[in-house]
């Protein structure tokens, strides 16, 4: 027979993120704990934190172990590179999570331990700042926005970093100037190269992580697309992912928030038909599409050539 909670999970309600301490304080002790940690309705977290988010997406997950793990060290400990991008609010895409980024000073360079990686940083010339965590509700200190982005880029995934650059720089989370002087202060290290390659295209028109990835492939299309055009059909101004005017070719990132009810796929409906009146061709990107971007700058080829001979 498993063995039986003592206590209700409704003692504890929706808790993103508490300590075996918090748990004490409210009368459920750690052997309250561990039963509905091995039934699945609670997460442990790190050593003596839990939550209640067991279905928490990777991002979110992150976050949490982030904090956790922050919690577990001394106050000298920041959140750096992927994490601390994450922890300022900065969407990442194609991006290895499993490993929560940290710095301190001193520390051992590089070590990684159950999924925690700790790096020496120059904490005077970086400047750590105090970011406000809205849910679980906690302040933690991290590597300003621009450093995480080029840290991203230096350690995880150069795409990725893109991603988050875009919306930093969109939000106005960190300016164009703070990125380039991390890059620049990270002179020397493995892999700048390729992040101020990758960097230099940061463009703040894209509006989410799906149109960064999409211009990414992109570039590598003999044709020049420029991203947000806007064009007047039946009297309406419409703003195209990207597009080529010559030819009247758009070519659109389709991600889940445009089609959140009937009303909006219907004036998605109305929209397209109203360009193509007008001459517009559509090709469309998906999420799963990235998963051959050589058939994208396929399909986008053919669709030029197309739309030039018509």
């Amino acid at each position: 027979m498993p063995p039986k909670l003592r206590v209700a999970l409704s003692e504890l309600g929706d808790m993103p993120l508490f300590s075996t301490a918090e748990a004490e304080a409210r009368g459920i002790s750690r052997r309250d704990l561990a039963v509905p940690v091995r039934r699945g309705l609670l997460w442990r977290v790190a050593r003596g934190w839990y939550s209640s988010r067991v279905d928490a997406a990777a991002e979110e997950a992150h976050v949490l172990r982030a904090v956790a793990t922050l919690r577990l060290r001394d106050a000298q400990t920041v959140a750096a590179r992927h994490t601390a991008a994450l922890l300022h609010g900065l969407p990442l895409a194609k991006t290895d999570l499993t490993v929560v980024e940290i710095a301190k000073q001193p520390s051992t360079h590089g070590r990684v331990a159950k999924g925690v990686r700790v790096s020496e940083m120059d904490m005077e010339t970086i400047r750590p700042v105090e970011v406000e965590i809205p849910d679980p509700g906690v302040a933690v200190s991290a590597v300003p926005a621009a450093v995480a982005i080029v840290g991203t880029a230096l350690s995880n995934n150069p795409l990725a970093a893109l991603v988050a650059g875009d919306h930093a720089l969109r939000h106005e989370v960190c300016t164009r100037e703070q990125i380039e002087e991390a890059l620049t202060s990270a002179r020397g290290a493995k892999g700048v190269a390729r992040a101020r390659e990758v960097l230099a295209h940061l463009e703040p028109r894209h509006e989410s992580p799906g149109e960064t990835l999409t211009a990414a492939v992109l570039r590598r299309s003999p044709r020049t697309f420029e991203p947000q055009v806007w064009a007047r059909a039946a009297g309406h101004d419409y703003r195209l992912d990207f597009a080529i005017r010559e030819i009247k070719l758009a070519v659109e990132f389709d991600g889940d928030i445009k089609y959140t009810s009937p009303d909006v796929m219907t004036a998605q409906i109305v929209r397209e038909n109203n360009l193509r009146a007008e001459g517009w061709e559509f090709e469309r990107v998906t999420w799963s599409h990235f998963e051959d971007e050589e058939e994208i700058l396929r399909r986008v080829t053919a669709k030029a050539y197309e739309c030039e001979a018509a």
